[in-house]
C-alpha cells in the first residue's frame, strides 16, 4: 500500500517544500538568511507528531549521523537560497537549484547502475538550456543576477547531497527527521557567527518564518515518507519539482517580473524537471 503512495507524497512534498522556500526567500528580505534558516529549522519540528505516526521510529547511529550530516549540508544550502533570493530573483533562483538538486540524484543513480529514459536525457539538456537562459540580462541589474546564480547552484548541489543522505537514513525515520534538523540549524548558526551576520530574527520576519517553518518541517518528513518506501531515483527528483509551486507564489504574492529569456528559461527548467522525475 505504501508504494503506489510514495510518488504521491514526493509531489505533496514539493508542493510544501516550494511554499516553505517562498516564504523562507521572503523572510529573507526582512532578516538576515541565517537568522531566517534557523528559525526555520526549529520551527520546523512542529511536524514530529507527524513524524511519529508515518515514519519509523528507532535508533540507528549511523543513520542519524548521516541525517545530521545531511541536514548541516542542507542547511548551508537553505542560507545560500535565501541570501539568492533575497536579491528579488526568486523565480530565477528557485528552478536554478531545483534542477540542480534533481540531477544529482540522477548521477548517484547512473553511477549506482540505473538506466535512464530517452525523456530522462532529453530533460537534463533542457535544464542546461534553461540555465544558459537563466543566467541571462536580468532587470535587477546583472551583478544581482550573477550573483544568485551563482548562489542558487551551490544551494541546488547541497539540496541534492541532502536528498541523497536522507534517502539513505530514512529506515531510521523520526531519529533522522530529528537529526536532520538540528545539523541544519548548526550549519546555519555557524554560517552566521563566521560571516558575522546576526542571528536574530527581526520582528518584522516572525509570522512568515513560522509559516515557512511548519511547511519546511512538513515537507522534509513527507519526503522521507515517500523515499522510505520508493527509490531514490524516482522521491528525490519528483520532490525536486517543488520549483514550479516557489515561482507560482512568487508570481501570485510579490508579481514578480523576469526578461522574457529568463521566463523562458525558468520554465524550461520547471519543465526539465518534470521530464527528468517521469519514470
Amino acid at each position: 500500500m505504501s508504494l503506489p503512495l510514495s510518488p504521491l507524497t514526493a509531489m505533496a512534498s514539493a508542493v510544501t517544500l516550494g511554499i516553505a522556500d517562498f516564504t523562507g526567500g521572503f523572510a529573507g528580505r526582512r532578516s538576515s538568511a541565517p537568522s531566517v534558516a534557523i528559525a526555520v529549522e526549529l520551527v520546523g519540528l512542529v511536524a514530529l507528531p507527524l513524524a511519529f505516526v508515518v515514519l519509523p521510529h528507532g535508533w540507528d547511529t549511523q543513520a542519524a549521523l548521516q541525517a545530521f550530516a545531511g541536514g548541516a549540508i542542507g542547511g548551508l544550502g537553505l542560507v545560500a537560497f535565501y541570501r539568492a533570493m533575497s536579491l528579488n530573483l526568486i523565480g530565477v533562483v528557485a528552478p536554478i537549484t531545483g534542477f540542480v538538486a534533481a540531477a544529482l540524484p540522477v548521477t548517484v543513480g547512473l553511477i549506482g547502475g540505473d538506466r535512464l529514459e530517452i525523456w530522462q536525457v532529453a530533460g537534463i539538456v533542457v535544464g542546461l538550456a534553461a540555465l544558459v537562459l537563466i543566467n541571462g540580462p536580468s532587470r535587477e541589474g546583472v551583478s544581482n543576477a550573477r550573483l544568485g546564480v551563482a548562489l542558487a547552484l551551490f544551494a541546488g548541489v547541497a539540496f541534492g547531497l541532502f536528498f541523497i543522505l536522507f534517502h539513505d537514513a530514512s529506515h531510521a525515520g523520526v531519529t533522522a527527521f530529528v537529526s536532520g534538523r538540528f545539523g541544519s540549524a548548526a550549519a546555519s548558526l555557524g554560517t552566521g557567527l563566521v560571516t558575522g551576520t546576526s542571528i536574530i530574527v527581526r520582528r518584522s520576519a516572525v509570522r512568515i518564518i513560522a509559516i515557512g517553518g511548519v511547511f519546511d518541517g512538513t515537507g522534509v518528513v513527507l519526503y522521507l515518507y515517500a523515499t522510505h518506501s520508493g527509490l531514490l531515483s524516482v522521491t528525490a527528483l519528483l520532490t525536486s519539482f517543488y520549483p514550479a509551486f516557489t515561482v507560482l507564489c512568487a508570481r501570485v504574492f510579490t508579481h514578480e517580473r523576469m526578461t522574457p529569456l529568463q521566463g523562458l528559461g525558468a520554465g524550461l527548467a520547471v519543465v526539465a524537471i518534470a521530464m527528468i522525475a517521469i519514470p
